[in-house]
């Protein structure tokens, strides 16, 4: 296994995960515009901070690569934890690539609004929403990486586990607190609104934590898969 590029890419997803969370503090989505705010109160939010919600975007859409190139070493690391039929591993590429697309259409549809701030104030909040749903209305494929992810990472039964086991029990605590944003759909206030603490806050920083301890992971165990050659030439002349 190419034990650089697993690095290179537990990195990105570090690295990736920073410029979404500086991306979102600097277009001032944390904390989030209100879900019941008026067709003009979200109008004048992207009229009045066009530039940096256009640059944080930007950061995001950048930092947004970071979570493929996770998905991606993840994919291979787990692969090799399963052995000849990963299903569990799959699980996880084909989830993270749908919350990739998921992730990238919620910064365009933002993006999108910010692009044109003098339309109609509908349009920009029809844009505004949809780029919303798109990063936690959409929960399911979240939920089942998490869980593929988790299940795989405890499904290791070997002495020295590839991952420790705490961060499979991680990733099926996240997909529990992942799942409620499905019924932000009905809420327009209160903690299962896109802005409350269910559907938001709880969603923003599980899943960061989760991608932050995910990347930790990966990268420890590329660094211990890196370390085993020089170890195995050492071993015959003690």
């Amino acid at each position: 296994m190419n034990t650089r590029n697993q690095v290179v890419c537990a990195w990105a997803g570090l690295v990736g995960l920073a410029l979404i969370f500086v991306g979102l503090l600097l277009a001032g989505y944390v904390p989030a515009p209100r879900a019941d705010a008026t067709p003009g109160e979200i109008a004048a939010f992207y009229r009045d901070g066009t530039f940096t919600i256009r640059l944080g975007l930007f950061l995001g859409l950048i930092g947004s690569a970071g979570w493929a190139a996770l998905v991606s070493v993840v994919w291979v690391q787990l692969s090799h934890i399963e052995g000849p039929r990963p299903v569990l591993a799959a699980l996880q590429a084909v989830a993270g690539a749908a919350c990739y697309v998921l992730l990238t259409l919620f910064v365009v549809l933002l993006a999108a609004a910010a692009f044109r701030p003098e339309r109609a104030p509908e349009s920009t909040q029809l844009l505004h929403d949809i780029g919303w749903f798109m990063a936690f209305l959409a929960a399911v494929p979240f939920v089942l990486q998490a869980l593929a992810t988790g299940a795989a990472i405890l499904g290791d039964r070997s002495p020295q586990p590839a991952y420790p086991r705490w961060l499979g029990y991680l990733g099926l605590w996240v997909a529990v607190l992942l799942a409620p944003g499905d019924v932000l759909l009905f809420f327009h206030t209160g903690p299962f609104a896109y802005d409350g603490l269910i559907s938001y806050w709880i969603p923003l920083f599980g899943f960061g934590g989760w991608m932050a301890a995910l990347s930790w992971g990966a990268l420890r165990l590329a660094r211990a898969e890196s370390a085993e050659p020089a170890s195995a030439v050492e071993a015959p002349a003690q």
